[in-house]
């Protein structure tokens, strides 16, 4: 009989008819703190947001990405192979598409010679070029015709014009060594190499999509023969694959686009301005010396009649 009826009070655990209970077993919206959920502030603004604006965050995401893939598609096509060499030692950079750069030091007089070389499209090693070098023509009024020495082949068997590079394995013994400037193995580009006769390993500079002109063949080698035979203190030589077209066309309509959306495109919302109108909340400003503030509340006032604050004073 004195048992209180907690129908319509706030929910306890010992009665469950109240919306009460374990921890497990309460309801989702029983009053307390941790059932009312509120979305985040950033939701609650692309809730609110127009479609114009909506499409412009995916219009700009969609260039964005296109730029990225452009970029990664130029990465991952790099390729090439750089030969610079100082007074007494050489650097050998090969780097695969999609892969690592790999990189060897090695001594200068490892360094051999280079010859010219025919090659399939892949860049494998078909024979030694030994067709004599052809001049670039001239026109009538005596201009080089640049045509015949920045062709690329194929030739007529289709074999493609190229140079490879020789090193040895170790320094010959008739030979002066550079000091402080040890032997190297090539073991980190070996499987690039192919091994010849007599401790030479060959390089072929044709290698991941890599092309040469004649013309650049034949100052390539010159280069490396003067090297040798110490005419030049200095050496160095490039070979980069070509980009491909894919990956400038999208990087450039990527970045385009994205300045474009930039420009164009909205990306926030304006806050409506409220008007003041019936039932709106007027500034109240601070009372001042002169004013009177009377508040009729209805009920008999303890104050006499004309009694005025002092603060008003």
């Amino acid at each position: 009989m004195f048992r209180r009826k907690n129908a319509g009070g706030l929910p306890m655990n010992s009665s469950p008819r109240a919306g009460g209970g374990s921890f497990m077993s309460r309801p989702d919206n029983d009053g307390s703190g941790k059932a009312i959920r509120m979305d985040a502030p950033i939701v609650k603004s692309w809730k609110q947001a127009s479609a114009f604006t909506k499409y412009s965050y995916y219009i700009l995401g969609f260039f964005i990405v296109l730029m990225f893939v452009g970029y990664r598609y130029l990465r991952y096509w790099n390729a090439s192979i750089w030969l610079t060499c100082h007074q007494h030692e050489c650097n050998l950079e090969i780097t695969p598409a999609g892969g690592r750069t790999l990189s060897v030091d090695f001594a200068r007089t490892q360094l051999d010679f280079a010859q010219a070389i025919k090659t399939d499209k892949a860049g494998n090693f078909l024979s030694i070029d030994t067709s004599k070098y052809e001049p670039p023509k001239r026109d009538k009024k005596g201009k080089k015709s640049y045509k015949s020495g920045s062709y690329k082949g194929p030739d007529e068997l289709g074999e493609y014009k190229s140079f490879a590079l020789s090193f040895k394995k170790e320094t010959p013994a008739d030979v002066e060594k550079p000091p402080n400037v040890p032997d190297s193995d090539f073991k980190n580009v070996l499987k690039y190499m192919r091994e010849l006769d007599g401790g030479v390993l060959q390089l072929t500079m044709r290698q991941f999509g890599l092309s040469q002109s004649r013309t650049r063949v034949r100052s390539s080698i010159n280069k490396v023969d003067s090297y040798v035979k110490k005419r030049r203190q200095k050496l160095v030589i490039k070979e980069s694959a070509t980009l491909p077209w894919q990956g400038i066309l999208c990087l450039i309509f990527g970045l385009l686009g994205t300045m474009l959306t930039l420009l164009v495109g909205q990306f926030w919302e304006e806050k409506p301005h409220k008007y003041g109108g019936p039932g709106s909340r007027r500034s109240v400003s601070k009372p001042s010396a002169k004013s009177k503030f009377v508040v009729d509340t209805g009920r008999p006032s303890k104050y006499p009649p004309g009694y005025q604050s002092k603060r008003f004073q």
